[in-house]
This record gives C-alpha cells, structure tokens and sequence, in this order.
C-alpha cells in the first residue's frame, strides 16, 4: 500500500515496527493468505479480494490494542475481512428504475415471442396485483433480499414473505396450477 503509515504491517519493505508490534505483526502477517482465501471466496474476483485484505488488515493493525488474547486473533480477522467486505457493497448503489418505465424502455428483441411459455409467465406477472408483483418482481428480477425489499416498499420483513407467497400461489392460479398446500383461501385476482 503507497499511503501506508511506516511501520504498519502492510508496508513491511522498510522494517520499521517497533519492538512492542513485532508479535501482533508476525501474526497479522501469518494469516494474510488465509484472510486472502477467505476475501476470495466471498468476492470471487482475486483483485477485489486483494483489496478487502488490505483494508481489513489496516483496521486490525489501527485496532490492535482490542485484541486481548492472541488465540482469538483467527475469529476477530475473519470477521473485520467480512465486514470489509460488506462495507464494500454498502457503498456501492445500484441505480433503481420504475418497472413501467423498463418495460417500455425495452427494445422488443428481448421480450419474448408471443404465445411462448415466457410471454405467458410476462403476462401473469403483470396481472397480478401491484402489492405482489412489486416485492415479487424486486426479488426474482433485482436480485433483493427480504429485508431490501422491505426497506424499499417500508414494510416490515415478515410482511415481505406473506406478499411474495401469495404472488406465487396466485401465479400459480393464473397458470392453472394449484396454490400452495399450506395458502389459505385464496383471494380474488383484482
């Protein structure tokens, strides 16, 4: 790392850790590969990861007067490498468009032929009602956790998971399949 402070375990080139670091040092260098294994396996690309590690290890070596017992030193590492991992992701917004302005804005190549099994999944989709479809739509084709979507629409997360089983058995229903064993009554499409 070029903007390192002298004597951090990143920027070992110069040799300039104190006495008093040496052993926090040691170890901070010592589980580097596995804290790269790790990073790697939850962002599946090697310079992404790289990157994590780094910042993880200078929020260990900046906090390493919390580290009371070495033997913890594995847990407590795993968990800064994972949280900088999500810190990652907190900073990155995904632009969120109107799901009528997408479905006009799409060129007609890309729907699907009419009378095909997917035109036929389009078209029940965007019968049901907008309370289902919404968190339906967000989860199947943005990809948004329960706990997303409940941010986004504000409601609550249990909320969520009854609308997105009722848009499903009522898929169901639209496609002449038969809803869920454990739906209760089913309600009218409107």
């Amino acid at each position: 790392m070029r903007n390192s402070e002298p004597g951090s375990p990143v920027s070992s080139i110069g040799g300039g850790v104190p006495a008093a670091d040496a052993p926090i040092t040691r170890l901070l260098e010592s589980m580097r590969p596995e804290l790269l294994r790790f990073a790697h396996w939850l962002a599946r690309d090697r310079s992404i990861a790289e990157d994590i590690v780094q910042e993880a290890l200078l929020r260990a070596w900046r906090s390493r007067d919390a580290l009371k017992d070495p033997g913890a030193a594995r847990p407590w590492l795993l968990t800064i490498v994972r949280r900088e991992h999500a810190r990652l992701y907190e900073r990155k917004r995904l632009e969120l468009v109107s799901l009528d302005e997408a479905l006009e804005t799409q060129a007609s190549p890309g729907f699907p032929e009419p009378g095909g099994e997917l035109f036929a999944l389009r078209d029940a989709i965007m019968r049901l009602p907008i309370q289902y479809r919404e968190p339906l739509i967000l989860q199947v084709v943005g990809g948004f956790s329960t706990e997303e979507i409940a941010r986004e629409l504000a409601l609550s997360a249990t909320a969520v998971l009854t609308r997105l089983f009722r848009a499903r058995n009522k898929l169901r229903v639209i496609c002449g399949l038969t809803a869920a064993p454990d739906a209760a009554a089913p309600e009218s499409l409107s």
